[in-house]
């Protein structure tokens, strides 16, 4: 079982393990090769490999199923919806008949393939978010991407953005659990006012917290940006880790290959 924050958290990346061990740019460059691949694959294979080896992986470094499964719920509700819109509207090749409303929803053979074939490349993508994200820490995987040249504001504003989403995690829960307390969602009715006053609580407080961050930084030196260096440098075990993926990519593109 895992913790409800956890959902939102990255606590499984801190953990040491075997994949979370791997330096973030290594990951990152597997990852941009990885998504490529996926998308450009002619077959289903490939996709669905790639989920097989990030979701194995991730399970394996001990993240629990249920987590995963929630995850990826969201995605996969969108590709379903993608697939059933794919198999009505595209193609010419007639595969089934549905009477709906004295009207028949025909269903195309092209489209059914189309559908699959773009699901697939959804869960492959997703899966591979969230091998990089549940196995590095953001903190890491923002100041990897500072080596990558990214623009220094993006990187300050991501930081601050991950690190205050919890605090007002933490601020909303507090609240709701007041207006239970206070049966502010008793009915329909009360429920949407108590969303409403959570909703604008939150706004200020937000705002206020937003003024004293600012003021702390102030005082403290913050001139309008932050000094951000990359120290980690690559060993031997990131070399070796970085062949392992590299095979990995040459077996997810052979596999895309494949005609059965």
């Amino acid at each position: 079982m895992f913790d409800k924050g956890d959902f939102f958290s990255d606590v499984y990346a801190h953990k040491e393990n075997l994949a979370t061990g791997i330096e973030a740019r290594t990951k990152i460059i597997f990852t941009v090769i990885a998504l490529v691949i996926n998308l450009l694959s002619p077959t289903i294979y490939t996709p669905l490999a790639i989920a097989i080896f990030c979701l194995v992986t991730l399970v394996a470094i001990g993240i629990p199923p249920k987590l995963l499964m929630l995850r990826l719920t969201m995605p996969l509700t969108m590709a379903a919806v993608v697939l059933i819109t794919q198999v009505f509207f595209y193609g010419t090749t007639p595969l089934f008949t549905i009477p709906f409303l004295g009207f028949h929803l025909i269903g195309y053979e092209e489209g059914l393939t189309r559908g699959f074939l773009i699901m697939c490349r959804v869960i492959g993508g997703v899966s591979l978010i969230l091998f990089l994200s549940m196995s590095t820490p953001t903190h890491r995987l923002l100041l990897a991407a500072r080596w990558f040249r990214l623009p220094k504001v993006f990187i300050e504003l991501a930081l601050l953005i991950y690190r205050y989403i919890f605090v007002l995690i933490e601020e909303a829960i507090s609240i709701k659990d007041a207006q239970k307390v206070r049966l502010g969602y008793h009915n329909w009715q009360q429920s949407m006012k108590s969303l409403g006053v959570l909703g604008g609580s939150l706004v200020l407080r937000a705002y206020d917290r937003a003024e004293r961050v600012f003021e702390a930084m102030t005082a403290r030196g913050y001139a309008g940006t932050m000094t951000i260096n990359y120290t980690e440098h690559f060993d031997r075990k990131d070399f070796m880790a970085a062949i392992c993926l590299s095979a990995a990519l040459v077996i997810f593109y052979l596999v895309g290959q494949l005609r059965i």
